[in-house]
């Protein structure tokens, strides 16, 4: 093994000049994941089949539009200030990882307050769902060529497109991270945590770094 030359097409299919992005495609697995292990579970937290699709929606508006805004807002202002027309372009600058957290328990606690659900039970499941999701969008970040970690002679570094040097792919270490957190809180759920013991224990254990934690 040596160190990897990036090449990827981040683009899997155009359809009629609609693209169709392995990041995006990454979003919509971790989303529909979340979806079905809301299904399996939905009896823990007392919802019915109608309120697992309403929960996932909120979910995922939430997820997004954190993101989004984030972006928007405290990374790149004045560019949008100047292209606002372009802030619904997620294909233009992405998402912002601490954005994506915000956003999808903004989305969650919203869903909480409308029908009455149980805040900290539901949380507690989708902690679960949200590192899985977090993992599938890192991955999506590696294939579009973004973030990228200091120089290293280390095998699995990576030559980034336009960038000098082989440098750390530190979005898979941050995506091993989310998925190796799954078993664990699975684990943790398995002892009988008292509620909302699970959804909290990801941001003891680890902080999620952001984009500009790795500019070069």
């Amino acid at each position: 093994m040596g160190p990897f030359v990036h090449n990827i097409d981040p683009i899997i299919a155009s359809v009629s000049g609609v693209h169709v992005w392995w990041y995006g495609m990454s979003f919509g697995l971790g989303f529909l994941n979340a979806h079905l292990f809301l299904r399996r579970n939905r009896e823990r937290v007392g919802l019915s089949l109608t309120g697992v699709y309403d929960v996932t929606l909120f979910l995922a508006v939430g997820t997004l539009a954190g993101g989004r805004a984030l972006v928007v807002i405290n990374n790149e202002w004045e560019f949008y200030r100047d292209h606002l027309s372009l802030i619904p372009s997620i294909w233009v600058g992405g998402f912002a990882s601490h954005g994506l957290i915000l956003g999808a328990a903004a989305g969650v606690g919203a869903f909480c307050c409308f029908y009455k659900a149980p805040f900290r039970q539901l949380f507690d499941l989708l902690a679960i769902s949200a590192a899985i999701i977090l993992g599938f969008g890192r991955v999506g970040n590696i294939i579009d060529g973004q973030i990228y970690g200091s120089l290293t002679d280390l095998p699995w570094g990576v030559q980034f497109p336009g960038v000098a040097g082989f440098r750390h792919p530190v979005v898979l270490y941050d995506g091993l991270k989310n998925f190796l957190l799954v078993p664990l809180l699975l684990w943790v759920r398995s002892r009988g945590a008292p509620p909302g013991r699970v959804a909290v224990l990801p941001h003891t254990l680890c902080r999620t770094p952001d984009t500009d934690r790795y500019a070069a």
